[in-house]
Order: C-alpha cells, then structure tokens, then sequence
C-alpha cells in the first residue's frame, strides 16, 4: 500500500441498512457486507497512515445529513472527500447525490472530490 497521496480523507456513504434495489445488492452485498468492506477500508486506510473521517448518512434525514456534513466541512481540513458508489448510483437519491456535491464544491472547492466505484473504491482512490 505505497504511494498514497492523501493524509486525511472524508469518507461518506449511506447508513448500512439503507433499502438498495437488488442490481446494487448483486454489486456490493447486502448491508452486513458492505458494513464489513468499509470497516476493511478504513482499518486498510488508516494502516497506512491516513485519518479518516466518516460521515454515514441516513437517506430519510437528509437535512440533518446535509447539516453534519457541513459541519465537517467547515470544522476539519480535507485532502479528499470520497463519496460512496451507494449515493451515487442508487436512483432514488440523484438529487440527494447533486446536492451533497454542490455543497462539497462550494464549502471546500479546491479539495478533491474522489467518487467511488463500491465500498472498497477509496483505497484506490487516495493513491
């Protein structure tokens, strides 16, 4: 695990048992696996000597989401912001997804955004 180029990284991602239509299932598992991955991910980040921030957001309270992200924006200093395949890709939430990237654009706009392709995409996405 050489050559990351991240120090401190935000992580974010819906809570584990958010209802995911059954294409994401097959893609990522079901919540109890997804919850492992991410563990995976940090314990795997952290290992190598980068801090993460996690922010688990709850698609049925999105302005106290909205809130606490802001709140980590402005309180903390980033190197990236990774953003979970789950908010992304699931279709009930695109408008929730646009917001959480126009937030994270207009708090921090010279941090990079990192969009991950499943629950383990944030290791490749810090090096």
């Amino acid at each position: 695990m050489s050559g990351f180029v991240h120090k401190k990284v935000l992580l974010m991602g819906f809570v584990a048992d958010v209802s995911l239509p059954p294409h994401l299932v097959d893609l990522f598992g079901d919540p109890k696996e997804i919850k492992a991955k991410i563990d995976g991910v940090h314990d795997r980040l952290q290992g190598a000597g980068i801090a993460t921030v996690s922010l688990q957001l709850n698609p049925l309270e999105k302005e106290k989401g909205l809130a606490d992200l802001k709140a980590l924006l402005r309180e903390e200093k980033y190197d990236a912001i990774g953003i979970g395949a789950g908010l992304k890709l699931h279709p009930d939430y695109t408008a929730y997804f646009e917001t959480i990237v126009n937030l994270c654009r207009t708090t921090t706009p010279s941090v990079p955004l990192m969009f991950t392709d499943g629950p383990d995409g944030a290791v490749r996405g810090c090096e």
